[in-house]
């Protein structure tokens, strides 16, 4: 399993990281689908404490650096869960600017569907590599056995201090009832 997923990382990373690069460089190209949306962010961040050098070209630019960074982090296999979860968020977020397919007609229809299906695809891969474990047991797992053994320890610790409690009441009473007779003896 460690040989499949050294070769699939990357070829699931690939597409964020040309993804990520290219909207850094042209985050035009993703303004110019749903314009309006973005003038409701550019809105927003004026009316925020946001630094006036930041706008929607700014946020679209970070969403394409953080895309392309946690690519090469998931192709790399550094924080892998992590990096696919940064993929994960960012491709979600670039849904919102989707041409609305209700109002597509032909080839341009065609061509949007397609696009949204391989996104779902991709999406469902990083779904998947999110959860990923590399087949290690999940830390919930891993703490329910911890307890499990610490209960079985704990209770075959009881059962040991029980039986030598008993072994030490025997004696104590064998102890007792020769003390007894010895008393009985000195003044009987």
């Amino acid at each position: 399993m460690a040989l499949v997923r050294r070769i699939a990382r990357p070829l699931l990373a690939a597409p964020f990281v040309f993804e990520g690069v290219r909207t850094a460089l042209r985050p035009e190209r993703e303004i110019d689908v749903y314009p309006q949306a973005f003038d409701a962010v550019d809105s927003a961040l004026s009316k925020s404490s946001a630094p006036g050098f930041v706008d929607s070209r700014a946020v679209v630019r970070a969403a394409g650096v953080v895309a392309a960074g946690a690519g090469v982090l998931y192709a790399t296999n550094r924080a892998p869960r992590a990096a696919a979860a940064a993929l994960l968020v960012t491709t979600s977020v670039g849904w919102a600017g989707r041409k609305k397919v209700w109002e597509l007609r032909g080839e341009e229809l065609v061509a949007e569907v397609q696009s949204i299906l391989t996104d779902a695809g991709l999406l469902g891969g990083v779904l998947l590599a999110v959860v990923d474990h590399d087949g290690r047991p999940s830390l919930g797992y891993r703490a329910n056995k911890f307890v499990e053994r610490s209960q079985k320890k704990a209770a075959q610790k009881q059962r040991e201090l029980e039986k030598k409690a008993g072994k030490l009441e025997k004696k104590a009473k064998g102890a007792v009832s020769t003390a007894q007779k010895q008393l009985a003896d000195q003044h009987g």
